[in-house]
């Protein structure tokens, strides 16, 4: 064989790699940038305890899609029972329910609450792909914060609560 002939076979074969890495790595690039677009685009179900002080203090537990797509809750569990939380420390309403981006489900936490608490979500998404996730959550976190109003004797009762409100809210931006 002519050393020209030697010279094609291996243009041939080298070729025919570079094809098939190329092949290859467009392959992985199309499966992660499909797992990019699916992961931005799924829903995210979080939960976390509010608290509210507009005149006195309310703890809320709340459930929120923090993603960009519904989701349908198939079940709500608390490592323990808390009477204080929602109706007899039951939140059985939400399962099964669908919860759209950016929707919340709130319920009103007794106050005096001040435990810790794991709770455990499963979700599944349009794809009918299920999510479980769980969150530690202190009902205590705001047992020990002083709550401080306005008791001017100057103005009328309907004036401090005016002025208290908007002071909450005032402070909620900070």
């Amino acid at each position: 064989m002519a050393f020209s002939d030697w010279i094609q076979i291996l243009s041939i074969i080298a070729t025919t790699i570079i094809s098939i890495v190329s092949v290859i790595i467009a392959t992985k690039s199309l499966r992660l940038t499909k797992k990019s677009i699916e992961d931005a685009n799924r829903p995210y179900i979080g939960c976390f305890v509010e608290m509210i002080e507009v005149g006195h203090f309310q703890k809320y537990f709340v459930i929120k899609n923090f993603g960009k797509t519904p989701a349908t809750i198939v079940d709500i569990k608390f490592n323990k029972e808390i009477k204080g939380l929602g109706r007899e420390g039951k939140l059985d309403s939400v399962k099964n329910a669908l919860i759209a981006p950016n929707q919340k489900f709130i319920t009103a936490v007794n106050v005096k609450e001040i435990e810790d608490l794991i709770v455990t979500i499963v979700y599944e998404d349009m794809n009918n792909q299920t999510t479980e996730q769980s969150f530690n959550l202190n009902l205590g976190f705001t047992s020990d914060l002083l709550y401080k109003t306005s008791d001017d004797s100057r103005l009328t009762n309907d004036m401090n609560a005016l002025r208290n409100v908007l002071h909450q809210l005032t402070k909620r931006g900070i």
